[in-house]
């Protein structure tokens, strides 16, 4: 048996089960033995006397004496099972589970069983679904030989754990020993460290396994990086103009002067775009940084020279609020700006199209519309992408090769963000990338003012919210849910925060108050018309769901208050918290929780306004896909590596990388395959 033999000609697995590993990626050999478990540790302990601690991972032996059904938990969470037992001792416990009504019938009263699981942090006698086993000798029997240190594979639907072990097992035994090394360097080390990953002796043998391997994923995720970077730079580019007298004009049109560290990040894009190959840049830079402005000045520079720019944001509404700024910069001049969302009329759109074709356009700032293969400049020198990782790398990479094929050489590509990224995630996501950061705050901008506020409901944000307008301002009321999900039935304490209720539930507490409600399912237009009642102070509050974490951009805004703020990432949270005190008065964030006591993590809010540190402490906390926004299309999804434990290993993968393509060596088909579905997670895709 090889690597590549497939799990159908393993014992036990039929044409159904094949299926069931297949939907999970698990197609041969191979896959199975790199389908990396996770390291559990050692059992927990078996507490045969005395009372349970709460909150702890134990096992024990005890008899079922009845299992009923329970209801209720909210939508979606089915009928659940609550089971009272009774140890060998007389103490005496219950089983709770979870949308799992059918294990009734395996749970046969009068007979012993053991069980493993946590206790209820409140409630030491509730274990919450644990497992189980039958013991059918009766409370005399001995519970199995447990390995020292154990792990647990991930569930495939159709697949028992128990088959998954027996099914390494197998692959373990007939396959090891002829398994190469993806990295071509080390086979022994690499059969080495798969065996100590799947059936360790310790936490610490399995932590140096991991690591062994993750050296060689981040080294096929650098060598693909590499490879990119090397085509990047080879294919031709056009240097622009950008003299001192451009240079002084496009200054001219912004309404106030640059920072220092405006003034630095625009002086790496002006040495990018003087020279001959193609700019591939990422500006980071803060909420209000002026990353906007740059992009302005730079588009200015490429149409002073006689080609064209295309912006691209995530929503319409930012979209139209980039045209706007633009607009009102470029006033008197001669040149011609468009929009393109996907709510445009097919008149306007066909007309913008024709005259971007014709070179009657300069500037066209729209949404995806923009990556449709029916757009096409006559000239196209800069694409900027706002908020890049909303955008695939394949899209962006589509619109640049049209181009460059229609054109004979390739536009220059901007990608902007506001997240702040730490060092770790620009050296993994974006190591294609030349990486630029505005450091600093913009003048006049003050620090917003945070505080914890504890609200289990929209009706006691009614104090701080007539405080603010009675100031002179307006708020912002953020929520998780964009409608109820649970089968709560009093709006203002339903179970999380939703937009719709939340809304209704202001309007019944604050009826003298004009307010809004904006979430992404709403169509385009009405959007665009709610953004701009609320710009123009005919609204008080806007109640919405994270839509408005990017790019949105009201002066008078002074408030936001976002409720079940513990289900926000710090990142985002600081996004948020960005929309206010962006005009002449101060702004103040309110973080909502429902706890007597505020999630810990949230202090970091109220110590520091630096994003950057803040952005580190998320990346810590729940990982590069949650801090980019790109966790649900599985961006990032790294198998083994952890980007904020292995930096030194990254490091290294890059420099072996740089080497080993710069001696002309192809990538080894081995690390090739380690990318394999993972393609996704290079440069913020």
């Amino acid at each position: 048996m090889d690597a590549g033999t497939s799990l159908r000609f393993l014992p036990g697995v039929g044409p159904a089960r094949a299926a069931a590993l297949a939907e999970a990626g698990l197609h041969d050999v191979w896959d199975l033995l790199h389908a990396l478990p996770r390291c559990l540790g050692p059992p927990p302990p078996l507490v045969e006397s005395g009372a349970i601690p709460a909150a702890t991972a134990v096992r024990l032996r005890a008899r079922v004496l009845s299992a009923r059904p329970v209801f209720g938990g909210g939508r979606g969470r089915g009928m659940g099972l609550e089971a009272l037992l009774e140890r060998a001792d007389g103490y005496a416990l219950k089983a709770r589970f979870f949308n799992a009504g059918y294990l009734r019938r395996h749970l046969l009263p009068g007979e012993w069983y053991l069980w493993e699981g946590r206790s209820d942090a409140e409630k030491a006698a509730v274990l919450l679904h644990p497992s189980f086993v039958h013991l059918k000798q009766g409370a005399d029997e001995q519970p199995p030989a447990e390995a020292a240190c154990r792990v647990a594979y991930r569930a495939v639907a159709g697949v028992s754990e128990r088959t998954l072990v027996a099914l390494v097992d197998a692959a373990l035994e007939g396959t090891l020993d002829h398994l190469a090394d993806p990295a071509g360097s080390d086979d022994v080390g690499h059969r080495r460290a798969l065996l100590t990953l799947h059936r360790p002796e310790s936490a610490a043998a399995y932590e140096e396994a991991r690591r062994a391997l993750a050296a060689r994923e981040l080294l096929a995720l650098a060598w693909r990086m590499q490879a990119r970077r090397s085509a990047q730079v080879g294919m031709p580019g056009r240097a622009w103009r950008w003299d001192d007298a451009i240079h002084a004009r496009a200054l001219a049109r912004l309404p106030f002067a640059l920072t220092a560290g405006q003034a630095e990040a625009l002086a790496a894009l002006r040495t990018d775009l003087r020279a001959a190959q193609p700019m591939y840049r990422l500006l980071q830079g803060d909420v209000g940084s002026g990353k906007t402005a740059l992009a302005l000045l730079a588009s200015l520079a490429v149409i002073a020279d006689g080609a064209q720019a295309l912006w691209c944001a995530p929503t319409a509404v930012l979209a139209s609020q980039h045209h706007a700024f633009a607009a009102r910069c470029l006033v008197g001049t001669r040149v011609r700006t468009g929009l393109l969302t996907g709510g445009t009329p097919a008149a306007e759109r066909a007309q913008l199209l024709s005259d971007l074709a014709a070179r009657r356009l300069d500037l066209l700032i729209g949404t995806h519309a923009l990556l449709g293969e029916a757009v096409e400049a006559a000239e196209l020198g800069l694409v900027v992408i706002d908020e890049q990782h909303k955008f695939g790398v394949a899209q962006r990479a589509a619109l640049v090769n049209r181009a460059a094929q229609h054109q004979g050489w390739a536009p220059d590509l901007l990608l902007l963000t506001a997240t702040p990224i730490p060092r770790t995630l620009a050296l993994t996501a974006f190591g294609d990338l030349e990486v630029a950061r505005i450091a600093g705050r913009p003048p006049g901008r003050s620090a917003v003012a945070t505080a914890l506020f504890r609200a289990a409901g929209a009706t006691q944000l009614a104090a701080p919210l007539r405080a603010a307008i009675a100031a002179g301002g307006q708020a912002y009321v953020i929520c998780p849910l964009r409608e109820d999900a649970s089968e709560a039935g009093d709006d203002d304490v339903a179970p999380v925060a939703d937009a719709t209720s939340v809304t209704r539930a202001l309007a019944k507490t604050c009826p003298e108050l004009a307010i809004g409600l904006l979430h992404g399912a709403l169509p385009e237009r009405e959007k665009l018309a709610l953004m701009a009642e609320f710009a123009a102070g005919q609204l008080h509050v806007l109640v919405a769901t994270s839509v408005i974490e990017v790019g949105i951009d009201v002066a008078g805004a002074t408030l936001i208050a976002v409720l079940d703020a513990e289900r926000f990432g710090l990142a985002q949270l600081h996004q948020l918290r960005g929309r206010v005190g962006r005009g002449t008065m101060p702004g103040r964030c309110l973080l909502c929780h429902r706890a007597t006591e505020a999630p810990e993590r949230l202090q970091i809010l109220l110590a520091s306004d630096d994003g950057l540190a803040i952005a580190t402490a998320d990346l810590a906390a729940r990982g590069p896909g949650a801090l980019l926004g790109t966790a649900q299309h599985g961006a990032l999804a790294l198998r083994c590596a952890d980007l904020v434990r292995d930096l030194d290993l990254l490091q290294d993968a890059h420099a072996e990388a740089r080497r080993r393509t710069a001696a002309g060596e192809a990538m080894p088909p081995g690390l090739a395959r380690l990318l394999t579905g993972g393609s996704g997670l290079l440069a913020g895709g």
